[in-house]
């Protein structure tokens, strides 16, 4: 029998009607004149059914009573459930989680209202050494800390922290070194704030569970581990090798050459599917640039994270110098579309040394760089097209790559594996 009304209410109200995992609130606003309505849904922890998520081991008297249940969004319920998410949420994480949360709206309301003019206490963020631990693995923080106004853009060895609004809510992100059983690089994301403030902490929640639904492939960054209390989330993600492309094909005061760029062209192809996959979702990163295009191997350009997928697309969204021109103005929300072009802006300034710019018609790359095969010429004038509705996908565009250079592989000295 499933949980009663009684006990849905009650669990509604110790989560103070928020998702315990993404703080989002669970009551949808219909409007002036409508009735809000619930979208709360009461998680299992040990699950209902023997053979469910969680089902086997101790098994919890009242298997429907409120000490087994979480108050959670539809998103992150099927989160904890589906596929390894039953590994990643095991009882005692989720029975933690609970606790925390229901713990916090207690505490939060208990306060007085605090009038609308007072400071807000800023938080202090974890910074270089500092070890996070997450699903028992410690990952201590690499580099030194910079702080950044943007979360998409990264500077290379730093530990990036951005202050939201009046510095009650961080984000923070950067290169971190597994110390425990996952022994080696990771790129680690967090966000830290009060239950139901900060925005930041929804997304990080919903790029955990798209990296759970999205299938393992080489181009796309491996689920380590995550980490949620009432006031903070923590991704981590595997970094097979901290190299970019960049660092990988560049040669100091030169530009790409045969081999080089041949490589290049055999190692596209993953991305492209990476990216075409998030594509087929209807989702896009959007926030491609130069740190997050990692290059672990000779064979294989892969993603850093999903950078901006989880977050809902917006004309005018970004004006780094990377992105695509419906993120900068317009009325045509950024999809797909803006990863070609973003990926081609990336590629062109690789390969000939030179910003693509910003007018309608490009130089052609195989101009300012003999070594580029003049097929790619066709591909890059496509791909950085300021009409998005004129650019190829991006599995095209990789292959057009790909099949645009015929120059015999041999890796370039002393950049081996």
């Amino acid at each position: 029998m499933p949980a009663s009304e009684r006990t849905r209410r009650e669990l509604f109200r110790r989560g103070g009607g928020r998702c315990a995992m993404c703080q989002r609130f669970l009551v949808i606003d219909a409007g002036p004149g409508g009735a809000g309505y619930h979208i709360a849904e009461a998680a299992h922890i040990v699950a209902e059914a023997a053979d469910g998520p969680r089902g086997r081991g101790d098994r919890p008297a009242d298997v429907n009573g409120i000490a087994n249940l979480v108050l959670l969004c539809p998103s992150d319920h099927r989160t904890i459930d589906k596929g390894a998410g039953a590994r990643l949420w095991p009882p005692d994480k989720l029975l933690r989680l609970k606790r925390d949360h229901e713990a916090w709206t207690a505490v939060l309301a208990s306060r007085p209202p605090q009038p609308s003019g007072d400071p807000v206490p800023a938080r202090t963020p974890p910074g270089p050494g500092t070890v996070i631990v997450v699903d028992g693995e410690p990952y201590r923080l690499c580099g030194g800390t910079r702080g950044v106004r943007d979360v998409a853009r990264h500077a290379d060895g730093a530990f990036e922290v951005t202050a939201e609004g009046d510095g009650s809510a961080v984000w923070c992100q950067g290169h971190a070194y597994g110390e425990g059983g996952t022994e080696g690089h990771a790129w680690l994301r967090r966000s830290e704030a009060e239950p139901g403030a900060g925005t930041l902490r929804a997304a990080l929640a919903d790029e955990a569970a798209l990296l759970l639904d999205l299938p393992a492939l080489p181009g796309l960054p491996r689920l380590l581990g995550v980490d949620m209390t009432a006031e903070a989330v923590t991704l981590v993600t595997a970094m097979p090798s901290p190299l970019t492309v960049h660092d990988r094909l560049a040669r100091a005061g030169l530009l790409p050459g045969p081999d080089e760029l041949a490589l290049l062209a055999r190692a596209l192809p993953p991305l492209g599917e990476a990216l075409g996959r998030l594509h087929d979702r209807g989702s896009a990163h959007r926030a491609l640039s130069p740190g997050t295009l990692l290059m672990p191997a000779l064979d294989t350009v892969m993603l850093r994270d999903l950078g901006l997928a989880s977050t809902p697309p917006r004309a005018g969204e970004r004006d780094d110098p990377c992105h695509a021109p419906e993120q900068a103005a317009g009325t045509v929300l950024p999809g797909p579309p803006a990863d070609v072009h973003r990926l081609a802006r990336v590629l062109y300034e690789l390969i000939t040394g030179c910003s693509p710019g910003r007018r309608a018609r490009q130089v052609a790359p195989s101009t300012l760089n003999p070594a580029v095969p003049a097929r790619w010429d066709a591909a890059f004038r496509d791909a950085l097209a300021a009409d998005p509705a004129h650019r190829p996908d991006v599995r095209r565009f990789a292959a057009a790559l790909r099949a645009g250079t015929r120059t015999a592989v041999r890796a370039p000295r002393g950049r081996g594996r």
